[in-house]
């Protein structure tokens, strides 16, 4: 009887270790730079944007084109790095859940920039209406992460 007390109470203990997802903590700042284009490419951060005036269809592909354009880079790019932006405003910021690109990752539409490392490349897929991100370290190697969600309805 104690034994299986025992048992089951091991059990109950080690339960919690299987819902840790280990892959998110691997690659912070590249995490952070996909949050940044799941926060721009959500319906809610669209609607307020520049993308939701321009005409034509609301495709994926689109918001990709969009994103890297000068209107849409003016809109979402905001790095977190010293000297970048005042205490309060930072502050200010980060209170409101934007997220911020970390200054050692790039954000980049495509396909992989040769001269930069760590960087987050943005594509569409307009079959399926996804967005997708791929992240790396070294851009001679495969993404070390790779997510993909839905685009929004307009």
């Amino acid at each position: 009887m104690k034994a299986s007390y025992g048992i089951g109470l091991g059990f109950l203990l080690m339960l919690p270790l299987f819902y840790l997802d280990y892959g998110d903590s691997e690659y912070p700042s590249l995490q952070k730079a996909e949050n940044v284009v799941r926060y721009v490419s959500s319906k809610r951060q669209l609607k307020r944007s520049s993308f939701h005036a321009i005409s034509g269809e609301k495709k994926p592909s689109r918001f990709v084109q969009w994103m890297f354009s000068n209107i849409g880079y003016a809109e979402w790019y905001m790095v977190d790095a010293p000297g970048e932006f005042h205490a309060e405003e930072l502050k200010m910021i980060k209170k409101s859940g934007i997220p911020l690109i970390p200054p050692d990752v790039a954000i980049v539409a495509n396909k992989p920039n040769p001269e930069r490392n760590k960087q987050v490349v943005v594509k569409a897929d307009n079959t399926k209406n996804k967005i997708l991100v791929e992240s790396y370290l070294n851009p001679q190697n495969p993404p070390v992460r790779s997510h993909e969600w839905d685009f929004p309805q307009f």
